[in-house]
């Protein structure tokens, strides 16, 4: 990502996804995290979810008033693989370890980040208490003018891609869903810089699929931790055509004629 609040990719203009809150306190408090967590994994069906093998959508984001990326999107419910199938005819697939890209001469950008992150904000609910997870419980937070519980996740050294990441979560005090999710993402830069353009997400349109629920509609904003959300929205996600699926097993396997889009040097 740039220092920039947007990246330019093969589709456009895509958000950058970071924020950093400063080191966690030496005192944890586990259960305050866990009473933060609870209601949400109740709420939007974390058992559910977890007993099915992947998750299939039609994903639509637009960023700036102009479409980013557009497509299928296939994972596997603990986020090990990854698949998207782009309307242009791209093939990118996150097999556990590496992303590839088909055909080779395809010209996606940043292929690991689309794989890895999208499936993550959707999954984002469920993930609250994932080993090399930290949670801190931060009171009551206000945002858009109302008051919601609020927490701090950040992760511990050689946590995935981008450790240095860190999300402040808002609950719905009425559903006990994840109601937004301010962030940062580190992909491709050092956290330092990432910090200096936090952004959110907001979760709405929430639809229940075999127990699980899932919001159907992201809005993107500009986050800062003295006023929340501010200004018009930046972009948008929509999903549709939801469903659990099993996968084949050529779902999360190299596609032919592929080129590997490794993770950026810092």
């Amino acid at each position: 990502m740039m220092h920039h609040p947007f990246a330019r990719s093969a589709f456009g203009l895509v958000p950058v996804l970071t924020l950093a809150l400063g080191p966690l306190p030496a005192a944890e408090r586990p259960q305050a995290a866990a009473s933060f967590a609870a209601p949400i994994e109740a709420a939007q069906g974390r058992a559910a979810w977890y007993a099915a093998k992947a998750l299939q959508a039609r994903l639509s984001l637009s960023f700036g008033g102009r479409p980013a990326l557009a497509g299928k999107i296939l994972f596997r419910t603990d986020l090990g693989a990854s698949r998207l199938e782009l309307e242009d005819g791209t093939v990118a697939v996150f097999d556990g370890t590496s992303a590839w890209v088909s055909p080779a001469s395809s010209p996606l950008k940043q292929a690991r980040f689309h794989l890895l992150t999208w499936p993550y904000f959707l999954a984002l609910p469920m993930k609250l208490r994932d080993p090399g997870t930290r949670l801190q419980a931060l009171g009551e937070r206000r945002l858009r003018g109302r008051s919601y519980a609020a927490a701090r996740l950040t992760f511990e050294a050689g946590t995935g891609d981008t450790p240095d990441d860190w999300y402040v979560l808002y609950r719905d005090p009425s559903s006990g869903r994840l109601a937004a999710a301010a962030y940062v993402v580190t992909y491709g830069k050092d956290a330092a810089t990432a910090a200096k353009e936090p952004h959110a997400i907001t979760y709405d349109d929430h639809v229940a699929i075999d127990g699980v629920q899932i919001a159907r509609t992201w809005t993107f904003w500009h986050w800062s931790e003295a006023r929340g959300i501010e200004g018009e929205p930046i972009g948008s996600g929509k999903l549709s055509e939801l469903g659990f699926v099993q996968p084949g097993p050529e779902a999360f396997v190299r596609p032919p004629d592929a080129k590997e889009d490794e993770l950026p040097k810092r």
